[in-house]
């Protein structure tokens, strides 16, 4: 092979490899993995007004499903709301079974930790509201809960969540404040505008924090 033949199949050679990277982190997102979820959850045993509380397995399946579909744990929550809402379901998830499954699993580091502590979650339901004291996303914790978040400390009561989903929206949320300094402001949304990304808006903050929200990973 000629000098210059053998440079420009080196220089194709490592321009192929460097996409390697860049193909394992492709991400779905909720759009395109949402009828993976809903394939799921329909074999399961949910019934219309009630809530369905998922075994340890069934969470362990689910949670596998994101993994392999590459999509974060609040991608996962808009999945699922998007089947169980206009089915008059509701699902639940015990913090037991979530912790149970991080020996397996990472759910998503500390910035998805941090606006989900599973550490000191009780449980989480989502879905359909049967009730006035049910929301699109109740999350109950053990006791309150204080967690850093770059635009400042997030407190969370024991109740938190948001009463309103969107497709990659998380609106109206309740029990969360975030202190920055001497003042506390209002969170307002989480809004997931990119497949593994989110933009947190709080009240007295003219820009939203935009992080990578890292998707869940095998161990």
């Amino acid at each position: 092979m000629k000098p210059s033949s053998l440079r420009s199949f080196c220089i194709i050679l490592l321009c192929l490899l460097s996409f390697l990277p860049l193909a394992a982190e492709i991400r779905e997102g909720a759009d395109q993995a949402a009828p993976v979820i809903a394939s799921y959850l329909a074999k399961l045993p949910l019934q219309v007004g009630q809530v369905y509380t998922l075994s340890d397995t069934e969470t362990f399946n689910i949670i596998d499903l994101a993994a392999k579909a590459h999509i974060n744990v609040f991608e996962l929550l808009d999945c699922a709301y998007r089947y169980t809402k206009p089915q008059g379901k509701r699902i639940a998830m015990t913090g037991d079974s979530m912790r149970k499954l991080q020996e397996t699993y990472d759910l998503g580091q500390e910035r998805v930790l941090a606006l989900l502590p599973v550490d000191k979650m009780s449980k989480l339901e989502s879905g359909a509201s049967f009730s006035n004291d049910q929301t699109a996303l109740d999350v109950f914790l053990a006791a309150p809960h204080q967690a850093y978040i770059e635009i400042g400390t997030a407190i969370y009561e024991k109740h938190f969540g948001f009463a309103r989903i969107e497709p990659l929206l998380f609106a109206e949320p309740y029990g969360i404040t975030v202190k920055k300094l001497i003042f506390s402001v209002q969170l307002e949304k989480l809004e997931l505008y990119a497949p593994g990304k989110g933009a947190i808006y709080a009240k007295g903050f003219s820009k939203p924090k935009k992080w990578n929200l890292w998707v869940i990973t095998k161990k």
